[in-house]
C-alpha cells in the first residue's frame, strides 16, 4: 500500500519539473546583434554607358585600332590619287584650250573670218580639213573624263580637299560652280558647232552667223572653264 502511494507521488511530480532543470544552461553573449545590410542599388543604363565609354577611351580594342589604321591609309591613298588627277585635269584643260585656240584661228569666229579663208592657216591643210578640230575634240573628251574621275574621288574623301583658307572658301566655291558648269556645257556647244543638224539647223556654211557665234561662245566658255579650274587649284595649294 505504501509502495503504491510513493509511486503515485513520483508520477505526479514529474510533469511539473521546470525545463531549465532538464537541459544544460547555455552562455549567451549579449553584445552580438544580427542586422540585415541594405542591398546595393542596381546600375542605371547611364552608368553602364559611362563605364563602356571610359573603357573604350582608355584601352581601345585591337580590332578597332586596326580598322582605324586601314581607313586612314585608304584616305591617304585617295588624297594622293585625287591630287594627281587634279593636276592631270589641269594639264588636259590647258591643252584643250590651246588646240581650241588654234582651231578657232583657222575657222570663222566673231573675231574674224579665219585663216582657212584668208590664207596661211595654222598647220596648213591639217588645220582646215577637220584634223585639228578632231584632235581638239579628243582632248576635250580626255579633260571631261579626268575631271569626272577627280570629282568622284573628291566625294569619297572625308573633310575638305586641299588647303583652302576660310577667307578664300567663298571664292573657291564660286569658281568650282563655274568650271563645273563649263565642263557640262562645253561638249554640247562643241557638238552643235561642228554638227548644227543635231538641233535642226541645216544648210549652214562655216562662215554663217550661227556656226560663227557658236564657235565664239565655245571658245570663250573654254577659256573661262580652264581659268576657273586653275584658280581653284591655286587656292588649294
Amino acid at each position: 500500500m505504501s509502495v503504491a502511494i510513493a509511486m503515485s507521488l513520483v508520477i505526479c511530480a514529474a510533469p511539473g519539473a521546470p525545463a531549465e532543470a532538464l537541459a544544460p544552461s547555455r552562455f549567451v553573449n549579449p553584445s552580438l546583434r544580427l542586422a540585415l545590410a541594405a542591398p546595393a542599388p542596381a546600375p542605371t543604363p547611364a552608368d553602364l554607358a559611362l563605364r563602356r565609354a571610359s573603357f573604350l577611351d582608355e584601352e581601345p580594342a585591337p580590332d578597332d585600332a586596326e580598322a582605324s589604321g586601314r581607313d586612314e591609309s585608304r584616305q591617304r591613298t585617295l588624297r594622293t590619287w585625287e591630287r594627281r588627277l587634279k593636276w592631270g585635269t589641269a594639264g588636259a584643260l590647258v591643252l584643250t584650250s590651246t588646240l581650241g585656240t588654234l582651231a578657232a584661228i583657222n575657222q570663222p569666229t566673231a573675231f574674224g573670218d579665219g585663216r582657212c579663208q584668208t590664207g596661211h592657216p595654222v598647220f596648213g591643210d591639217y588645220g582646215c580639213n577637220r584634223g585639228l578640230s578632231t584632235l581638239h575634240g579628243a582632248s576635250g573628251v580626255l579633260s571631261a573624263t579626268l575631271y569626272t574621275a577627280d570629282a568622284a574621288l573628291a566625294l569619297a574623301i572625308r573633310g575638305p580637299v586641299g588647303h583652302v583658307s576660310p577667307a578664300a572658301r567663298p571664292w573657291h566655291r564660286a569658281l568650282t560652280y563655274i568650271h563645273l558648269g563649263g565642263i557640262v556645257v562645253q561638249p554640247i556647244l562643241g557638238l552643235i558647232t561642228v554638227f548644227p543638224q543635231v538641233i535642226g539647223v541645216n544648210n549652214t556654211a562655216p562662215g554663217d552667223r550661227f556656226p560663227r557665234n557658236m564657235r565664239t561662245a565655245h571658245l570663250t566658255i573654254g577659256y573661262l572653264t580652264a581659268a576657273a579650274f586653275l584658280a581653284t587649284l591655286a587656292l588649294e595649294l
